[in-house]
């Protein structure tokens, strides 16, 4: 090969590779353009409908307590008066039967 041919086929490569990089930073502009306007507000929507669900997800769970301690409070505090009343009766019982 001659000289010329050489620096011809350099000239080339050199061009193909400054093709190939200016291709590549429009991909890369392109893809940060789409990320920036697409992706990140749909992660803002998500994350906010995620802490609104999280938010009822609490106020579900309490609601759930509150009515199941109001339930055992009423299923519960009937049968401890009855059983207050038992007891006071039966200790009452012994106690007068000691002191005689």
């Amino acid at each position: 090969m001659s000289s010329d041919k050489i620096k011809d086929v350099k000239l080339a490569g050199e061009a193909a590779a400054d093709t190939a990089r200016e291709e590549m930073e429009a991909v890369k502009a392109h893809i940060e353009r789409l990320v920036t306007q697409h992706i990140v507000p749909a992660l803002g929507r998500a994350g906010g409908k995620a802490g609104d669900l999280t938010e009822q997800a609490v106020a579900n769970a309490r609601e759930l307590a509150d009515h199941t301690r109001n339930d055992l409070a009423k299923r519960t505090g009937s049968h401890t008066s009855w059983l207050s009343i038992a007891i006071s009766g039966v200790v009452g019982f012994i106690i007068g039967r000691m002191s005689r």
